[in-house]
């Protein structure tokens, strides 16, 4: 099997041995030095020997120029020393943040298993809420970032029915009017249970708790706001919610076509829902069906690189569970186990190094992607044997397996040799 081709430095692999590197290291560090040094004490050697007043002017010249040079150069390193401290704890800093985003994430996604356990149905519509409400937010313009907290806030909607009885919450008939006033208290409740967080996610998620059963007209709950008073995030889950709802069964009656679904949405534009926001999502609706994922199915490539985006987000992050359910979706979306090596694990880690090569992380993040890979590749290989895939498929992974096995050499040497004291 051939070297594949270097990535990074992870695949740099030199002649010389780690001793013979730590001897010329410094040795090159001193080479600017050496120059104006010499000159310098040359011009100061000549300045003191010479009798005649003009050369003895040029050389007193030279050696203050040199002197420049110098001062200049110890500057720089100086700037340098202090550069390379910055980006260090700023390194610190990013990872520090990335690690609190996993915590948050986490968080809610063990929130929104408080609600999925009350009903059957509610996990598949958490999920799709989420999907759908990311889907109308990056549709109407909102920013990547508040896009992406819409996908781990969204779900958590109805989190305040866990406060709801289950003689109530679960009923197959049509409830009465006092039955009705408990349910509808799972904003608030779902409001109090969130609100407060240092958590960016959870701060939106209350506020969609709070405000998703508000009506554009103003005939909504629990504070009667209409318009453009009801937050942004709280008019798209809104949207969203309805549309689920009428196309899902339900214990007290059957679901809506989809075309009945969008006739009832239709009929309350500018009632209930903002009428920008719905005429958004039924665009949504035109070009991704209802089932979100439906058109990437039909599409390979596509969905290819929707994976691919998916799996490099969490290596960023360095979430490897986030990581495994990006390849256990692509396995469900009908994506062939042998390809995922070549075609999104390995790419991956090619577009991590570039971000490396380009600063935007660090050493040690570029490392932890690579763990990652290596237990995504082992839960795929065991995935595959148990399924008993093509042995094609198997070689194509224990291909990738080796080749992750180069990196993390690589990686760890060069973890060692950076720990070392600086010489000098």
């Amino acid at each position: 099997m051939g070297t594949p081709v270097s990535w990074s430095n992870l695949e740099r692999v030199g002649n010389r041995t780690a001793a013979e590197d730590s001897i010329r290291a410094p040795l090159r560090a001193l080479l600017p030095w050496a120059a104006p040094a010499a000159l310098l004490l040359l011009a100061a050697l000549g300045a003191v020997l010479s009798e005649e007043a003009g050369l003895t002017a040029v050389y007193l010249a030279v050696a203050v120029a040199c002197a420049g040079v110098l001062g200049w150069r110890a500057g720089a390193s100086g700037r340098a020393a202090l550069q390379r401290e910055i980006d260090n704890r700023s390194g610190e800093l990013r990872r520090a943040l990335t690690e609190l985003e996993i915590a948050q994430s986490e968080t809610v996604r063990r929130l929104s298993m408080a609600v999925e356990f009350r009903d059957e149905d509610t996990g598949a519509h958490i999920e799709r809420i989420g999907r759908f409400s990311t889907l109308l937010a990056e549709q109407a313009g909102l920013d990547r970032e508040l896009c992406e907290r819409m996908s781990y806030a969204a779900p958590l909607h109805d989190v305040g029915k866990v406060a709801i009885p289950d003689a109530i919450l679960l009923k197959p008939g049509s409830l009465t009017a006092e039955e009705r006033a408990i349910v509808e208290t799972h904003a608030e409740e779902g409001h109090r249970l969130l609100r407060g967080s240092s958590s960016s996610i959870l701060d939106m998620a209350a506020t969609i708790a709070l405000s998703h059963h508000e009506k554009w007209d103003g005939s909504g709950y629990p504070r009667g706001l209409a318009g453009e008073e009801i937050p942004i995030e709280g008019r798209i889950v809104a949207v969203a919610d309805v549309f689920d709802a009428l196309t899902t069964d339900r214990v007290y009656r059957s679901a809506y076509t989809v075309e009945q679904a969008v006739e009832m949405l239709r009929e309350q534009r500018g009632r209930h829902f903002d009428p920008v926001l719905l005429d958004t999502f039924l665009e949504v609706l035109d070009s991704s069906g209802p089932d979100a994922r439906e058109q990437l199915r039909s599409d390979p490539q596509a969905l290819l690189e929707v994976v691919l985006a998916s799996y490099v987000t969490a290596l960023e992050r360095g979430d490897a569970e986030t990581a495994e359910g990006a390849i256990a979706q692509a396995i469900e979306d009908g994506v062939e186990v042998g390809t995922l090596p070549e075609e999104v694990i390995l790419p991956a880690l090619r577009r991590m190094a570039k971000l490396r090569e380009q600063g935007e992380i660090d050493a040690e993040r570029e490392h932890a992607a690579v763990v990652i890979a290596r237990r995504v590749l082992a839960t795929l290989r065991r995935y595959a044997q148990g399924r008993h895939e093509e042995p094609q498929a198997l070689a194509q992974i224990d291909a990738a397996i080796e080749v992750v096995a180069r990196l993390l050499e690589r990686s760890s040497t060069e973890g060692e040799q950076s720990r070392e004291p600086a010489l000098g």
